[in-house]
């Protein structure tokens, strides 16, 4: 299991960074909140037992999000298993199979699955998938990829290329064949 440190904020926020990424290049934290019940009949406990969702009314209960950086530096809240799609596969729901009491016990539970989760993750980074999609791209459209833009080049606005990329041109002649494009990749 990879190693992770724990900075805890207040009585109860607790921050898990996971030391090292993962196959595909990502990096995690998890944000942990202790919750307690506020009682009455408006309180979340009260509505996802009356729902069904849980078997009791909870007094206390784990909440996790998760923040996933993939390799291009985009977070998103991957590796959550308080988290699964809808039904209906529209949105994510809250998954009830993880929602815990409030103990030590529980709370590694949740640690220890967000991080299996986050270690069985496998494929591509996200910087190799966008590399090939800009290789495609620039193969279809006979550009050269480069990764610097040369001194007095102009980004093409309004041509529509992959995320992470622009066309640019040197603006120079069509008469003269010295006009060249190519696609710049950050």
């Amino acid at each position: 299991m990879m190693k992770y440190t724990i900075e805890k904020r207040n009585g109860s926020l607790t921050w898990i960074y996971i030391t090292e990424p993962n196959q595909k290049e990502e990096t995690l934290t998890i944000e942990l909140l202790e919750c307690q019940n506020p009682g009455g009949k408006n309180a979340l406990p009260y509505l996802w037992y009356k729902a069904g969702c849980t078997n009791k009314i909870l007094d206390t209960y784990l909440c996790i999000h998760t923040y996933c950086k993939d390799s291009e530096g985009n977070c998103f809240g991957r590796y959550n298993p308080q988290s699964k799609r809808s039904d209906d596969g529209k949105r994510n729901v809250i998954n009830f199979d993880w929602m815990f009491e409030n103990t030590e016990e529980n709370k590694q539970k949740l640690i220890n699955e967000v991080i299996r989760l986050f270690e069985s993750a496998t494929g591509k980074s996200a910087t190799q998938e966008k590399m090939e999609r800009c290789n495609k791209y620039a193969d279809e459209n006979g550009l050269e990829i480069i990764t610097e833009k040369p001194e007095g080049w102009y980004e093409l606005l309004g041509i529509s290329s992959p995320v992470g990329s622009v066309v640019i041109t040197n603006r120079k002649s069509f008469k003269q064949k010295d006009y060249k494009k190519a696609l710049l990749v950050y």
